[in-house]
This record gives structure tokens, C-alpha cells and sequence, in this order.
């Protein structure tokens, strides 16, 4: 396997009107000169909004993570979001209070998590659950596939039950996790005996509208990387434009396939229409490690100034099986990694020209979203403002 990682080069490139801007197709290929992706960077500091903000829950929802004690659910937060080594997790002490975290890397993954001790009933009176499931956009209800699993699916009936009473839309996720420790047939059994089982107790409930979606998992491989893409994009609502921005990219690029991730947590915010592999999938999570390692070396300047990603990190990896992986710097939380047969990579031109202007799509949905976001603020000032007068003094209602 050959490798070229590093930095792109800046080149000179003049000013182009935007409505030449279009995704040229190979049969459109020519000798023309080719279109660096130097692009204006969206200056998108977002900004985040807090939870006591009425219209906060569509720009940031609320991911739980619920489950029995000891079933992995702060194992699965720290390998995700904070890198841990899956051996390290074996040292975490058991959570004994409710934790709550931001995860702010981009615009698209936004999102806070509430990690639940398994021990606590916030169904008691002393909890206000209705409070925390009427912000919620996910709930993952996380179930030990190594341990008798008859009082985790009690346990989930009765959260799923009462979390749908006060909010319809929370999309219920269930991870059967530590799956790494069974054989490829138990997995599957016991991932239908759980899914048979839970989908009983709803339908005897009366309850059949409720949909789990279910997920093996486990922190050993990234099996939980692709679970926890495929929960954080049913909060995307950008989702389907992401989506088709990828296919019109794909399609006119001769690209087998791609990805958009966030480079922090490695979770896929979209892909194309197009079937996804898990090996696929490893080998591009494989690829960001790889280049931000190698960038924490030789990117960064004498004095260790600069940041290991930024709008001029590429990479290129040839594969001994004739095809190429490709990865470009969106923005500064984003990257594209893509499968490109060689033969079609013979036409990087091209490929690089319809990437400037896929990148300057992915810019134009950030500032909608942005947008969004200053407008809910605008609003959330002046719900805060009827309730006082000019001078201060509480407005008293007749």
C-alpha cells in the first residue's frame, strides 16, 4: 500500500461568477484548467443555544443514554466522543449521578448527551422526567448482551412507555452491546429474541406505533461508530440535502463512494445512496486516524503553532486492490473521504473542480442553519421580555 498524506499547496486561482459554480460530469471532461477548492471559509463560529431556551431542542437536541448498571453506557461516551482506548474503559468507575455533556463539533453534530446511572429511578416523584423527555430528540437505551437481558427489556418497556406519553417524536434507539464476546449466531439470535420480545410488550401494551430501531454494538470494533452515525443523522434535518449534494458529487465524478464525517467523533453525519459496508466504513475511520496522527507531527509549524486539520489537509491513500482513498477538508470539523476506482482518479481535475463546488454547497446549508439559529435567539429575547416592563419591574397581568 502507498501513501501521500500531507497538506495541499494554496494555488492561484482567479474569481469565478457563482452561477459557473455547477458539478461538471466526466462526459462534460475536458483539458480545461482545473479549479483549486480554495474557499472562503463560512466563518461559522457556531453558536450553541442553551436548554432553558424554549426553541433550543429543534438547533440542539437531547440525546439520553439509559440502561441497567454496568451495561456499558459510559464506556460507549468515552470511546466515541473522548477517544478513550476500549481497554481503558475497564478501569471507569461506575456512574453514580446523572451526566450531561455537550458535543458541539459542527454545525450538523450538535447535540447534547445525558448519560443515566443505572441505578437511579428517575421515575420517582423527586425527578421531573416529563422535563427531560420533552427536550429529548434520541433516546438509546443501551442492553448487555452478556447478562440475562429479562429486567433490561422491563426496564425499557417502562422508560419507552412513559418517554412516548410526553414526547411522540424521541426516536427510540436500543444498542445490544458487548456483542464482541459472542459468536456471529448468537449474536443474531439474541438480537431477534430481544427484538421479538420488546415488540411484544408494546404490542400488548397497545402501544404497536412505537418503533426501537435496533443495533449490535460493541466499543472493540466500529460497530458502535456506525450505530451512533445512524442515530445522530435521524436528527440531521438536513439529512436528505446532504444526501442528494453527495449523490449529484458522486455521479459526476466517477466516485465509488462517500462519506462525509466528522473528523472529531468519526461518526458519519451522510453518505451517498449507494449500500454501506462496514469494511468500507473501517477503512475511512481508519484513514482519518492516520492523517491526523501523521499531521499532529509534520503539519504543525517549528513552535507548534497552526491546528493538525484545516482547509488545507488532503490525503490520498492507493490501495493494492486499484482503488484510492480520498480525503478532503471540508470545514474545520468535516471531511469528505472518498472511493475512487484508479482509472477514474486519472481525472482528479475534475474531481477536484466538482469538489470546490460540493464545498461551497455544504457553506450555503451551514449559513441557512446558522440563520436559524439567530433567528430562534431573536425570538427566545423577546419571550424572556414579555415578561418585564421597560423599567425592570415584573409585569403584573389584570
Amino acid at each position: 500500500m502507498s501513501q501521500v498524506l500531507g497538506k495541499q499547496q494554496p494555488e492561484d486561482e482567479e474569481e469565478e461568477e457563482e452561477e459557473e459554480d455547477e458539478l461538471v460530469g466526466l462526459a462534460d471532461y475536458g483539458d480545461g484548467p482545473d479549479s483549486s477548492d480554495a474557499d472562503p471559509d463560512s466563518g461559522a463560529e457556531e453558536g450553541v443555544l442553551d436548554f432553558s431556551d424554549p426553541f433550543s431542542t429543534e438547533v440542539k437536541p437531547r440525546i439520553l443514554l439509559m440502561g441497567l448498571r454496568r451495561s456499558g453506557k459510559s464506556s460507549i461516551q468515552k470511546v466515541v466522543f473522548h477517544k478513550m482506548s476500549p481497554n481503558e474503559t475497564l478501569f471507569l468507575e461506575s456512574t453514580n449521578k446523572i451526566c450531561r455533556e455537550d458535543v458541539s463539533n459542527s454545525s450538523f453534530v450538535n447535540f447534547q448527551i445525558w448519560d443515566f446511572p443505572g441505578q437511579i429511578d428517575f421515575f420517582d416523584p423527586t425527578f421531573d422526567y416529563e422535563m427531560i423527555f420533552r427536550g429529548t430528540g434520541a433516546l438509546i437505551f443501551v442492553i448487555d448482551s452478556q447478562d440475562d437481558y429479562m429486567e433490561a427489556l422491563a426496564r425499557l418497556h417502562l422508560t419507552v412507555t412513559r418517554a412516548y406519553k410526553v414526547n411522540t417524536d424521541i426516536n427510540f434507539e436500543v444498542f445490544i452491546h458487548k456483542v464482541d464476546g459472542l459468536s456471529d449466531d448468537h449474536k443474531i439470535e439474541t438480537q431477534r429474541d430481544i427484538h421479538q420480545r420488546a415488540n411484544d410488550d408494546l404490542a400488548d401494551a397497545g402501544l404497536e406505533k412505537i418503533h426501537l430501531s435496533f443495533y449490535l454494538t460493541s466499543i472493540y470494533d466500529h460497530s458502535i461508530f456506525e450505530a451512533f452515525s445512524k442515530v445522530v443523522q435521524k436528527l440531521i434535518p438536513q439529512l436528505p440535502t446532504l444526501e442528494n449534494l453527495l449523490n449529484i458529487f458522486i455521479s459526476n465524478s466517477g466516485i465509488e463512494k462517500a462519506f462525509l464525517f466528522d473528523v472529531v467523533s468519526k461518526i458519519y453525519i451522510a453518505t451517498d445512496s449507494t449500500p454501506v459496508d462496514m469494511q468500507t466504513y473501517e477503512l475511512c475511520c481508519d484513514m482519518i486516524d492516520v492523517v491526523i496522527d501523521i499531521s499532529c507531527i509534520y503539519g504543525l509549524k517549528e513552535d507548534g503553532a497552526g491546528t493538525p486539520y484545516d482547509r488545507e489537509s488532503t490525503a490520498i491513500i492507493k490501495l493494492n486492490n486499484t482503488t484510492v482513498l480520498y480525503l478532503k477538508e471540508v470545514t474545520k470539523f468535516l471531511a469528505l473521504v472518498c472511493f475512487v476506482r484508479e482509472e477514474s482518479f486519472e481525472r482528479k481535475g475534475l474531481i477536484d473542480y466538482n469538489f470546490h463546488c460540493f464545498r461551497k454547497a455544504i457553506h450555503e446549508v451551514f449559513e441557512v442553519r446558522m440563520k436559524v439559529v439567530k433567528s430562534r435567539k431573536v425570538q427566545n429575547r423577546l419571550q424572556k421580555k414579555k415578561g418585564a416592563t421597560p423599567n425592570g419591574t415584573p409585569r403584573v397581568l389584570l
